[in-house]
């Protein structure tokens, strides 16, 4: 793993299954960018956050690449660990919405809606662990873990996940449009 300073993101080699997951989905790699609204075009429909059975799960964890007593270590490909916490910061339920989106280069961002009580948790959780990772897990893959500099203060949250197509399938997945990512995955 590589580590980068400011707010320049980790760049994960592929999707990480999270530890203790059932069906670990396995996807393609997902090179994350850092990204502010301002820096990404919507490519995709916006898609509300309503109450499907057919949706994936997202949570959003707080991750260093630094052991840390009670984290769960997650080994990165090719070669690396993140430690992340085991208790999501936010979940589905924080957010009013999700799209896919493109960064300058073309590459995939996800574009993360928050509620108000959405954006209190991360607030709060970046302002008490300045300069630590958020780790985005859609289902039961790691898609991103991006560092941040400064508390996180804006409604839209933006991930990198490699690609306009993971982006669309991550956000149709969450929103339940799609129920699943098709065999090829992330």
């Amino acid at each position: 793993m590589t580590a980068l300073t400011g707010s320049i993101l980790l760049a994960l080699a592929g999707c990480q299954a999270v530890p203790g997951a059932k069906n670990g989905a396995q996807g393609a790699a997902g090179q994350s960018a850092a990204a502010t609204p301002a820096q990404t075009q919507a490519v995709g429909t916006q898609h509300a956050i309503t109450d499907n059975r057919q949706a994936l799960d997202l949570r959003v964890f707080l991750a260093d690449t630094r052991s840390r007593p009670d984290w769960t270590p997650v080994t990165l490909k090719p070669s690396g660990v993140l430690y992340v916490q085991p208790t999501a910061v936010i979940n589905r339920s924080d957010l009013m919405g999700i799209q896919s989106a493109t960064d300058q280069k073309g590459d995939g961002i996800l574009v993360l809606i928050l509620n108000d009580e959405g954006l209190k948790k991360i607030r709060a959780a970046t302002a008490a662990n300045p300069g630590l990772r958020l780790a985005l897990v859609v289902g039961h893959t790691m898609l991103a873990a991006p560092g941040y500099a400064a508390p996180i203060s804006q409604q839209k949250l933006a991930f990198g996940v490699g690609s306009a197509r993971n982006a669309e399938l991550a956000a149709r997945s969450v929103a339940g449009v799609e129920a699943t990512p098709p065999a090829s995955g992330f």
